[in-house]
């Protein structure tokens, strides 16, 4: 995950320089999410099933290492399109695995996800200061080799951890589980179909923000280098913060933690509307930290709590990949567009609007029991 900061904040720094429109970029941005979409719970379901399920983790981070590296060779709009689906293909799966795996590792550990995922923000700040550093100096494929560099180094770490984290092994007497049932879960259950809701608007309405507020921080007027050290400030806040939101969750619960992270995102979007300036944007991402350590430990915690152990995997699958890009492949074009017509700071007042109607849906949608 901390490879993902040599390339994230620079991804739509470089489509821009290529003279790429919003417009294109969102179509960029839906491909990919439309294959991930369809490919994440697939990988999910039939891998954890496999015996060699390690070693299929491996080759995916390899595939989608080797992908970036191609996709940051080409300069032509068709060619982009493409290697951005056959890298989607592969490594759709990636994250809920991981995701999944994680979980097992902290419950065998006694500790929480958030010990685990705060080295990923660790990773962050160090690939994202290196990369905006190398991009000054050698462009942008600098970015790409970084990424492609630590996919690849991910996927020989991932020979240190225990095989059965990452397969499923069903006992005969165990119910299974594919993505339909996963969503009759969610129908069914008032705190995961409150939060599927809120994701959706959420999703929809911030798109814009997380498409282009680094292009708008270069529009106002950032450097390569600041608009690296913007990427890192909610990284530094998430390191102690991912810990700490461990002990929280376990006092409050998963949606009361989810309640407050919308709330301060809200508040976030709304100051950078009202304010925008590149001061303003890097404040509120250093105290942004914050309400993402709370939305990301919340988001496992609320899933986890609410599903049983042998379906948790597909239904994070469901919620961050199918549901995530099925949103992302309607509002990325759209908000490409709105950047285009009007510019990226009215896309903070959308975003806000959104984190209020996310609000609402939680705040009506209290868990009935937390499932063992």
């Amino acid at each position: 995950m901390g490879g993902w900061g040599f390339i994230l904040p620079f991804m739509n720094l470089f489509l821009v320089s290529l003279g790429f429109s919003g417009k294109q970029i969102g179509l960029i941005s839906s491909v990919s999410a439309l294959v991930g979409m369809i490919a994440s719970p697939i990988w999910v379901s039939e891998v954890k099933k496999h015996p060699q399920a390690q070693r299929l983790l491996q080759i995916t981070l390899i595939l989608g290492g080797l992908g970036y590296y191609l996709i940051g060779n080409q300069q032509e709009f068709p060619f982009i399109l493409l290697l951005v689906f056959l890298h989607s293909l592969a490594a759709a799966g990636i994250m809920p695995l991981s995701d999944s795996m994680a979980v097992t590792v902290a419950q065998e550990a006694d500790t929480g996800y958030g010990s685990v995922r705060a080295w990923a923000s660790l990773g962050w700040i160090v690939s994202v200061l290196t990369s905006g550093w190398l991009v000054e100096h050698f462009g942008y494929i600098a970015a790409f080799i970084g990424v492609a560099s630590m996919w690849i180094l991910a996927a020989g770490v991932v020979s240190f951890i225990q095989p059965h984290h990452f397969s499923s092994r069903l006992s005969p007497a165990m119910p299974k589980t594919n993505l339909r049932l996963a969503f009759q879960r969610v129908i069914h259950n008032r705190a995961l179909l409150g939060f599927a809701l809120g994701l959706i608007v959420v999703g929809f309405l911030n798109n814009g923000v997380l498409q282009f507020e680094y292009v708008y921080l270069e529009e106002l007027g950032a450097s390569k280098r600041l608009i690296s050290v913007a990427g890192i400030l909610s990284a530094i806040v998430e390191l102690p913060f991912m810990i700490y939101a461990d002990r929280i969750v376990r006092r409050v619960g998963g949606h009361r933690l989810m309640l407050v992270a919308m709330s301060l995102t809200f508040l976030q979007r709304l100051i950078v509307f009202l304010f925008p300036f590149i001061p303003t944007i890097l404040i509120l991402r250093f105290i942004g930290g914050v309400a993402f350590s709370f939305y990301t430990i919340a988001f496992v915690n609320l899933i986890s709590t609410q599903t049983n152990s042998w379906e948790t995997g597909m239904v994070l699958a469901l919620y961050t990949v199918t549901i995530g890009g099925l949103v992302n492949i309607m509002a990325a074009p759209v908000s490409g567009a709105i950047f285009d017509a009007i510019g990226a700071h009215w896309l903070y007042l959308v975003s806000a609007s959104g984190y209020a109607i996310g609000v609402l849906s939680l705040w009506f949608s209290k868990p009935e029991k937390q499932v063992d």
